[in-house]
């Protein structure tokens, strides 16, 4: 063989390899709700969710770049590109412009209030005339949705994280809505008292116990991968669906747990 086809045949080699590469190292734009610690500082993703993206990248070859930005503006962001978004939860209204993958976790939406200023809560209605602080763009489950601003106002937070128990203690609204784990409630109450002391040295020593978390929660959620409707995108949450299935069946992602309102 002469030069010029030992340097062509290593040229087509070498495209081979690329393109090999190239597709290995796929990068998928990931976005999800942006948190700060207790001194106002972004917070990377939990271990779970970076454990669970990390299956999904190798079962699919992929590589997500994650960004954490205000909720209101990754569901923005989302309708104009093809970016998954990480932890959506369901609903009629967001089922008409995205689409979603089979669940990957739920969260209960619980009402946090001052523990001298608590009330009782059953029934949505419970909320009547009552301000409710949430997170701009996220929901409450599709009940609290429809009443918003009929049955009761919100105040929109922009960044999800301790410091919204600031706007708490000044009594600046009744409650506000706490994404939290779907376990014990007197749990997380404990958890975010302890943060929140840990957050105000100035109220730590004195206000042990300012918040309480009410026993029910307004609903318990399940959270999906989601994106723009379009089919390529619907292609690649089947693909996340079927990398999710077979990591719970190994083992490798934890499974769904089952949580009762009751």
């Amino acid at each position: 063989m002469n030069l010029h086809g030992i340097l062509r045949c290593g040229i087509i080699i070498l495209s081979l390899n690329l393109s090999s590469f190239a597709y290995a190292h796929e990068v998928v734009q990931l976005q999800t709700i942006e948190e700060f610690d207790k001194e106002g500082k972004p917070l990377p993703i939990n271990k779970i969710s970076r454990d669970l993206l990390s299956y999904i990248e190798k079962s699919l070859k992929v590589r997500f770049e994650v960004k954490r930005v205000p909720w209101k503006r990754a569901l923005d962001n989302a309708l104009h590109h093809d970016i998954v978004l990480m932890g959506m939860s369901y609903t009629k209204e967001r089922a008409k412009r995205y689409a979603f993958s089979d669940p990957i976790n739920a969260n209960g939406n619980w009402l946090v209030t001052l523990c001298d200023a608590t009330f009782k809560f059953d029934r949505i209605c419970d909320l009547k005339g009552k301000l409710i602080g949430i997170v701009r763009g996220t929901s409450a489950g599709e009940e609290f949705d429809q009443h918003m601003h009929v049955l009761f106002r919100v105040e929109n937070d922009v960044g999800a994280g301790i410091s919204r128990l600031k706007k708490l203690m000044a009594k600046r609204m009744d409650a506000i809505v706490w994404y939290g784990v779907t376990g014990n409630h007197r749990e997380m109450q404990e958890t975010l008292n302890k943060n929140y002391a840990a957050l105000s040295q100035s109220f730590g020593h004195a206000e042990q116990s300012a918040f309480c978390v009410l026993p029910k929660p307004i609903a318990i959620v399940n959270n999906h991968f989601a994106m723009r409707i379009s089919p390529s995108n619907q292609d690649l949450l089947n693909r996340i669906n079927q990398a999710i299935a077979k990591g719970r069946k190994e083992g490798a992602i934890p499974p769904m747990q089952a949580t009762n309102l009751d």
